[in-house]
Order: structure tokens, then C-alpha cells, then sequence
């Protein structure tokens, strides 16, 4: 049995290779019930970004309003809530527009690689980009390179997705778009109408 770094290690460089077009990329990945089921350990790898996310998430809310009646922890549990709920319903999306869409043989490698792709994205965002876009706007010049780099790692974020995407599922130029948007848009709506909701959302958001 592989340590957790190895494991994740491993994972890391099947990603890599998916992303350069390599088809070995997938011997990486274990597609067998154990593999699938083992793949959730990403989000338990997450959880410290994740937790930075909500906490930062949380001194944003308090800058912008008091927030009366409710508690931090209310807060970062909700918070939390939100971010699994994401999960749940991006690999739900998954499972059932691949499906729709013809693609029950490759839906076990595409949840393991959703899970374990998350890793580096999450990371990125929340370790790296969110905290970057909460330092104040002092100069003109500093609020370009802020949105610069928030343009940048979403659309480099895009472009990984969609070589990797590209490698694995191959074929149709308009399946793979379709399930790209299928899987993003409807988790990313529901998520946005789950933090009105739950009273998440910046008030100026």
C-alpha cells in the first residue's frame, strides 16, 4: 500500500501525462471499486485549502457586514456544507450526463480523475488565487495584475480540463464540450442559489 504523498504523487503524473495527450496517463488512475472509492480521499486531501477558503471567506463577510445573529462557526459549518455540496453535484452531474450522453464505459476513470484533479485546482484557487484577490486594490496597476491572474488560472483551468478531457474521452468535438458545460453549469447554479440561500454571498456580490 502506497503512503498518502506516493498515492497522490502517482495520480499527479497520470494527470500530467492526460494533460500532454499521453493515453499511459490512465494506467494511473485505479478504476476498480476500491480505486473509485479511494479517489474520495482527494476531498480529505482538500480540506486544508478548503478550510482557508472558508476562513478567508469568512474575515471577507465581516469586512463588508456584521453578519448579526450568526456565529463563525455557523459560518464556516455552512461554508463547509456549501463546498461539499459543490463536489457532490459536479460528480453527479458526471455520472448522469455521461450517461445521457454515451459514456458509461469511461464514467469510472472520469470520477477518479475528477477527484484527484481537484487537488492541484483546489489549491491553486483557494491556497493561492482567492487569497491574492482579497488584498486591497492600493494602485491601478496592482487591480489589472489581480484580475490578471484570476483570467489566467480560470482559463488555464479550462484549457487543462479540456486536454485532459480531450485525451480520455476523445471522439466528438461537441460531445466533450457538452459535457464540460453540463457538468460546470448546473452544479455552478445550483451552488450560487444554495449560498443565496444560506446568506454566503458577499452583500455587494
Amino acid at each position: 500500500m502506497p503512503s498518502l504523498s506516493d498515492l497522490v504523487q502517482h495520480q499527479l503524473a497520470g494527470l500530467w501525462l492526460l494533460v500532454r495527450g499521453d493515453a499511459r496517463g490512465l494506467s494511473h488512475f485505479d478504476i476498480s471499486d476500491e480505486g473509485v472509492v479511494r479517489s474520495f480521499l482527494a476531498f480529505v486531501i482538500c480540506l486544508p485549502a478548503i478550510i482557508v477558503h472558508v476562513v478567508l471567506r469568512r474575515i471577507e463577510f465581516l469586512q463588508v457586514s456584521p453578519d448579526l445573529g450568526r456565529s463563525t462557526i455557523t459560518f464556516l459549518f455552512q461554508a463547509m456544507a456549501l463546498q461539499t455540496a459543490g463536489w457532490v453535484l459536479s460528480l453527479g452531474c458526471l455520472m448522469m450526463f455521461g450517461l445521457l450522453l454515451g459514456l458509461r464505459p469511461l464514467l469510472r476513470p472520469l470520477v477518479v480523475l475528477m477527484n484527484w484533479a481537484a487537488v492541484p485546482a483546489l489549491y491553486l484557487a483557494y491556497g493561492i488565487v482567492y487569497p491574492i484577490a482579497m488584498l486591497p486594490d492600493d494602485s491601478i496597476v496592482f487591480s489589472l495584475l489581480k484580475a490578471a491572474l484570476l483570467v489566467g488560472a480560470s482559463v488555464g483551468a479550462i484549457v487543462i480540463a479540456w486536454l485532459a478531457l480531450r485525451t480520455v474521452v476523445g471522439g466528438s468535438l461537441v460531445r466533450r464540450s457538452a459535457l464540460m458545460v453540463l457538468v460546470a453549469l448546473p452544479a455552478t447554479y445550483i451552488v450560487s442559489m444554495l449560498e443565496t440561500s444560506m446568506g454566503l454571498r458577499l452583500p455587494h456580490g
